[in-house]
C-alpha cells in the first residue's frame, strides 16, 4: 500500500509544468529519482532522501513537492533555517500551495517571528478564508502582540469556520472565551454576556461561566436574572462567597429582604472584614443610617455610580425625612427633601446607563412626587404658566423657581428616553411634549428678561440671560427632533412625526439632525410610494451639507452618507449609491451593516464579487452569527460558482434564523436556488415551497411567478429524470 502511495506521490509531481522541454530518457529518469526519494523519506532514511530529492531538481528544476519534503528532513534534523529557505523557495513556485505555507506558518510561530507566521497565513486565507488553523494560529499570535481587536476578529472568522460543518468544540470554547473577556475590557458588556451564554450552553456546569453571567447580568441591569443566576450558583456550590456577595447587592438593589442572609452566607466563608459595599447595606438594613451613610459615601469615592450605594443613599435620606416631627424647621425638611430628590435622580440615570429601565422608571416617579411637592410650596405652576398675566416689571424668574422650571425639563426628557426605551412611546411622546411646553415657557421669561430695563444696563447679566435663551433654544430644537424620532417609531404617527421635524427646522434650520429625520420619514413613507426615496435622498443631503460645512472635520456621521446610499439604490441609481457607502465605510470601517449592505447590493448585481465576498467577511468578523451576513456570505459564494461552500452557510444562515422567528424567506430563496443548481430537485421545491409560504417576510422584493415556474420545471424534471438512491444518499450527505 505505502509503494502505491510513494508512486501516486511521484506521479502527480510528475505532472506539474515543467521550466524547459526534457527528453522522454530525462522524464523517466526524473520520475525514478522523486520514487527513490519518497521512499527513502518513508524509510527515515533522510540522507538517501535528500540526495534524490537533490537529483530529482537537479533534472526537472525547481518544484514545489520536493522542496517541502526537503524541508521536513530538514526540520527532523533540526535546522528551522534551512527548512525555511526551502519553503520560501517553494512558495514562490507555487503561491497558493496551503501545505508548504502552512508548514512555514507553523515554523515561524515556533522561533517567535510572529510577523513572518502572520503573514503567511494570511496568504493561507486569501484562498481559504475560513481555513480553521490559520484562524486560529492568527488570532494567537495577535494575542501575543496584544492587538486584541485583530485577534478578536479572527476569533470571530473561527466561528464561523467551525459553524459550518466541523464542530470542534475546543475551537469554539477558546474562541467564545477569548472574545467574552475581550469585550468584557471593552466595557461593552452586553456583547461579553452574549459570548459568555454561548460558553454555558457548551458547559453547563461549569461554575465559573455562571459566576460570570451572573455579574453581567447585573451590570447590564438585568438584576432578576442575576438573582437567577445566581441562586443556581449557590445551590451548585453553596461555599462560592464571590456568589454570595453579588447576590446580596443585587438583593438590596431590588429592596428584597433576603440581602441580609446573603451577607451571613457570605460572612460564614469569608471572615475577614466585608468589602464597603456590604458593610454598608448591613448598616443601613440593620437600621445604623448614620453609620451606612459614611459607608456608603466610602465606596462612592471609589466608583459614583455605584447604584447599591445610591439606592442606600436614598433610603437612608427618605428614611430620616420620615423621621422628621411636625416641629422641624422647613428649612430643615426643605434640604432634606433636596437630598432624597437628588439621589432619586442619580439612581435615575445610572438605571439608565445600566439599561435597568424598569428601576429608572420607578425611580423617576420617586423624582418627580418631591418635585411636584417642593412646586406646591413655592406655587410654581400657578406663576411659571401664568406669566403672559404679569406686567414686564415682574418678569424675571426667583432664582428657586428657574431651577425648578429646568429641573422638570430635565426629568421630563430623561423619563422619556426610558418610556421609549421600555416600548412606551405614546407615554415618551406625552413627556417629551411637557418637556418642550416647559421649555417654551422658560423662553418667554428669558425673552422677558431681556427687555428688562434692569438686566439691559447690567450686560453681565444680559449676557447671562442671552446664553440661557441660546441653551434653551438648542434644548427645545433637540426635543422635537427626538419627538419627531420618537412619532416616526410609533404606529400611526408619521404624519405628525413629519409636521414635529418641521417644527424643529423652524426653531434651528441650520442644525443637520432635523434633516436627518426628515429623510427618514420619507424612507419610510416610501415603503409604499417608492418616489418618496427622491425626497428623502433630498433630505440626508441637506443634513450632510450642513454637517460638513459646520464640522471641524468637514465630515457627517456614518449613517448619514449609508441612508443616503440605501435612497439613491432604490431609485436606481447605483453609481451615487456606491459612492456614498463606500465613504459610508471609510468613515466606520468595522460596521457590520454597512458592510453587509454593498456587499449584498453587489451579488444582486454580480459585479465585484471578490470585493464582495471580503467586505461580508469583515461583517461576520464582527457578528458571526448573524443570518442576515451569513445568507449574504453564501450567496456571494453561489455566484462565484462556490456551490457547497454556498450552501454550508445557508444552511447554517437559515438554522440561526429559525432559532429566532419569522425567518426572512429570501434565506429559504437563496438555498432553494443552490439546491436547484446542484439538482437536488425535491430539496429545491421544498425550500421554493416555504419561501411562498413565507414571502410576506421577505426583505426585499421576490419574484413569485419565477419561484412558481422554478417548482414546475423541477417537478417535471424530476418525472422526466428521476434520481437513483445513490444520488438521494449523496444529497443526505
Amino acid at each position: 500500500m505505502l509503494q502505491r502511495f510513494i508512486l501516486l506521490l511521484a506521479i502527480i509531481a510528475s505532472f506539474t509544468t515543467p521550466n524547459f522541454s526534457l527528453t522522454e530518457t530525462q522524464e523517466k529518469q526524473a520520475s525514478l529519482q522523486l520514487s527513490r526519494a519518497f521512499s527513502a523519506y518513508y524509510a527515515e532514511d533522510f540522507v538517501q532522501a535528500i540526495k534524490a530529492f537533490e537529483d530529482y531538481i537537479k533534472i526537472k528544476g525547481e518544484r514545489e513537492v520536493a522542496l517541502r519534503y526537503l524541508a521536513r528532513i530538514a526540520l527532523a534534523n533540526g535546522d528551522a533555517e534551512r527548512a525555511i529557505g526551502y519553503l520560501e523557495r517553494a512558495i514562490k513556485l507555487d503561491t497558493d500551495n496551503s501545505y508548504s505555507l502552512q508548514l512555514l506558518s507553523e515554523i515561524y510561530l515556533k522561533k517567535n517571528r510572529y510577523d513572518d507566521a502572520a503573514r503567511v497565513l494570511q496568504t493561507i486565507l486569501k484562498d481559504d478564508p475560513l481555513n480553521e488553523r490559520a484562524l486560529q494560529i492568527l488570532a494567537y499570535i495577535y494575542q501575543q502582540k496584544q492587538d486584541l481587536r485583530q485577534a478578536a476578529t479572527y476569533y470571530k472568522r473561527l466561528i464561523v469556520a467551525v459553524q459550518k460543518g466541523t464542530g470542534n468544540p475546543d475551537l469554539l470554547v477558546q474562541a467564545l472565551y477569548f472574545l467574552g473577556n475581550y469585550y468584557y475590557q471593552q466595557d461593552n458588556f452586553f456583547r461579553s454576556l452574549t459570548y459568555f451564554n454561548k460558553l454555558h450552553e457548551l458547559d453547563s456546569e461549569n461554575a465559573r461561566y455562571l459566576l460570570i453571567i451572573g455579574e453581567l447580568q447585573k451590570i447590564t441591569g438585568q438584576f432578576k436574572d442575576s438573582i437567577k443566576t445566581h441562586e443556581i450558583l449557590v445551590a451548585q456550590q453553596p461555599n462560592f462567597a464571590s456568589a454570595w456577595e453579588s447576590l446580596a447587592e443585587t438583593y438590596y438593589i431590588l429592596g428584597d429582604k433576603r440581602a441580609q442572609h446573603a451577607i451571613q452566607e457570605y460572612q460564614k466563608l469569608k471572615r475577614k472584614d466585608l468589602p464597603d459595599i456590604l458593610r454598608a447595606i448591613k448598616l443601613q438594613t440593620t437600621g445604623k443610617d448614620d453609620e451606612a451613610l459614611k459607608a456608603f459615601d466610602h465606596a462612592l469615592v471609589n466608583n459614583q455610580n455605584r447604584l447599591s450605594a445610591r439606592v442606600g443613599r436614598y433610603r437612608i435620606y427618605e428614611n430620616r425625612l420620615k423621621a422628621l416631627t411636625p416641629d422641624t424647621p422647613s428649612q430643615t425638611r426643605a434640604a432634606l427633601e433636596v437630598d432624597v430628590r437628588n439621589e432619586a435622580f442619580a439612581v435615575v440615570i445610572i438605571s439608565q446607563r445600566l439599561n435597568a429601565y424598569p428601576m429608572a422608571r420607578e425611580y423617576a416617579h420617586k423624582t418627580l412626587s418631591y418635585l411636584n411637592k417642593q412646586a406646591e410650596k413655592i406655587k410654581f405652576r400657578e406663576t411659571f404658566y401664568a406669566k403672559t398675566a404679569h406686567p414686564l416689571s415682574h418678569s424675571l424668574l426667583s432664582a428657586e423657581m428657574e431651577q425648578l422650571a429646568i429641573d422638570f425639563i430635565e426629568l421630563y426628557t430623561t423619563h422619556a428616553s426610558t418610556l421609549e426605551n421600555l416600548g412606551e412611546k405614546k407615554a415618551s411622546i406625552t413627556y417629551q411634549e411637557l418637556a418642550a411646553q416647559a421649555i417654551l415657557e422658560l423662553q418667554i421669561f428669558i425673552e422677558n428678561a431681556l427687555k428688562d430695563p434692569e438686566v439691559l444696563k447690567n450686560a453681565e447679566k444680559k449676557a447671562a440671560y442671552e446664553k440661557r435663551a441660546r441653551e434653551a433654544k438648542n434644548q427645545l430644537y433637540q426635543t422635537r427632533v427626538n419627538q419627531a424620532w420618537t412619532r416616526l417609531n410609533t404606529e400611526g404617527q408619521v404624519s405628525e412625526a413629519e409636521k414635529t421635524a418641521d417644527g424643529a427646522i423652524q426653531i434651528e434650520k441650520d442644525y443637520a439632525t432635523a434633516w436627518f429625520v426628515k429623510g427618514l420619514i420619507h424612507n419610510n413613507i416610501a415603503q409604499k410610494k417608492p418616489n418618496e426615496y427622491k425626497a428623502a435622498a433630498e433630505y440626508f443631503k441637506k443634513a450632510i451639507q450642513i454637517t460638513e460645512e459646520r464640522s471641524k472635520k468637514k465630515v457627517a456621521p456614518a449613517n448619514y452618507y449609508f441612508n443616503l446610499g440605501m435612497a439613491l439604490e432604490k431609485f436606481a441609481d447605483f453609481s451615487e449609491a456606491e459612492k456614498e457607502l463606500k465613504r459610508t465605510i471609510e468613515i466606520d470601517p468595522y460596521n457590520p451593516t454597512y458592510l453587509n449592505y454593498l456587499g449584498y447590493m453587489y451579488s444582486l448585481r454580480n459585479i465585484h464579487l471578490d470585493e464582495a465576498n471580503t467586505l461580508v467577511l469583515r461583517a461576520l468578523e464582527d457578528d458571526p452569527e448573524n443570518e442576515a451576513y451569513l445568507d449574504t456570505f453564501g450567496w456571494i459564494q453561489f455566484k462565484l460558482g462556490h456551490y457547497r461552500e454556498a450552501l454550508e452557510q445557508l444552511t447554517v444562515a437559515a438554522s440561526f434564523a429559525e432559532k429566532k422567528k419569522p425567518v426572512d424567506s429570501v434565506i429559504y430563496f437563496h438555498l432553494a436556488e443552490v439546491h436547484a443548481k446542484l439538482i437536488n430537485r425535491i430539496t429545491a421545491i421544498e425550500y421554493y415551497q416555504k419561501t411562498l409560504a413565507t414571502i410576506d417576510k421577505a426583505s426585499e422584493p421576490l419574484d413569485v411567478e419565477y419561484i412558481r415556474e422554478q417548482i414546475k420545471k423541477l417537478e417535471l424534471d424530476n418525472k422526466q429524470n428521476p434520481k437513483t438512491k445513490k444520488e438521494h444518499s449523496e444529497d443526505k450527505k
